[in-house]
């Protein structure tokens, strides 16, 4: 169903604004993740959605809201199972389909897990964070904690459905915004390379969106590039190619190819330039995911890229940008937009 997607510290306001233009569906539970708040609307018409788009940083998007089948509180059986241990626990949860996902101590995770699943009926399955991201692969250990015993995702988002093992690769909801904006940039026939392609979202969502795109997705893990196999079936989107492996040595066999290309990786990007330079069309997009220093670290990558690019015979225009979210208190992730013209 229909839901409005703010960051937390605009959640009050925009909460504000939907009841009192009753646009609010009070039989659903309001969904909250590390940063963002997702609300269930009634229905929302173009100049309101503009309206929270250009206040609020607020955005659309379709989610699996629990229908309020009781009054229970979430935060006081929180307190009640957890008792002194209370502030140990993380204030929100991520959703993936039926799982929900913790970062917390394994001391506290029963009595988190048990909170969920007395409010939230469409949750089947909690597991623990119990490492962090590291590795080539970028995987992450996770731990059962309570529901039935799986690890396999069955997760929606802007109309893709997407399944996979959590334990096999990295897969991020925080970029749903970026893979619906991607996608809808994506109008006319073009091709495209998705760089890091996981389990398909990127790649998937934008040849769903348009038909006319010819979307390559180059995956360097294989057990990812099996599920995205699996994800363009259960899709039926025929304009993905999936590939396995290395993205500098399977990209080069599609020399001057791409009119658009997308790099989430954040912290590697910048040694593929080299790469993007070969596979570029004459007028190409590059959509750059980057960590920088929250103050002058996006100037400052501006300028490297642009020398870098210069001194490979293309001209460099930035075209758009903006923070994604934020990593510690000094960096954050940016998305940079920009166009490479062979000279």
């Amino acid at each position: 169903m229909l839901g409005i997607k703010v960051k937390k510290q605009y959640a009050q306001k925009v909460k504000n604004y939907l009841s009192a233009r009753t646009l609010l569906n009070n039989n659903y539970n309001v969904i909250s993740s590390n940063y963002f708040i997702y609300f269930p609307i009634k229905t929302v018409n173009r100049e309101e959605l503009h309206i929270l788009e250009k206040s609020f940083d607020a955005t659309l998007v379709e989610k699996t809201f629990d229908k309020i089948t009781s009054k229970k509180n979430y935060k006081e059986i929180l307190k009640k199972q957890l008792g002194k241990d209370y502030e140990k626990a993380p204030r929100g949860f991520e959703v993936l389909g039926n799982i929900a996902i913790i970062d917390c101590e394994r001391s506290i995770s029963k009595g988190i897990a048990s909170s969920i699943m007395s409010v939230n009926t469409n949750i089947k399955t909690v597991i623990r964070k119990a490492g962090a991201v590291k590795g080539r692969y970028r995987k992450r250990e996770y731990e059962y904690v309570s529901g039935v015993k799986t690890y396999i995702v069955s997760y929606k988002e802007n109309g893709a459905l997407l399944r996979f093992d959590v334990r096999d690769t990295f897969f991020s909801t925080r970029l749903a915004y970026e893979r619906k904006r991607i996608s809808e940039l994506s109008k006319k026939p073009e091709n495209v390379i998705v760089m890091f392609a996981g389990v398909g979202p990127f790649a998937i969502e934008l040849a769903m969106h348009n038909k006319n795109a010819n979307v390559i997705a180059i995956e360097i893990n294989k057990k990812a590039t099996e599920y995205m196999k699996k994800n363009i079936l259960l899709n039926k989107v025929k304009n993905v190619k999936a590939i396995s492996g290395d993205v500098k040595r399977k990209a080069v066999i599609y020399k001057n190819f791409a009119d658009r290309i997308i790099m989430p990786l954040p912290k590697d990007s910048i040694s593929f330039l080299d790469t993007v330079c070969k596979v570029a069309s004459k007028n190409c997009i590059v959509h750059y995911y980057a960590f920088v220093d929250m103050n002058m670290g996006l100037e400052k990558l501006i300028n490297e890229l642009k020398m870098y690019f210069h001194k490979k015979g293309f001209k460099f225009k930035v075209v758009f940008s903006r923070t994604v979210r934020p990593y510690s208190p000094e960096v954050i992730e940016i998305v940079l937009d920009f166009k490479i013209t062979r000279k």
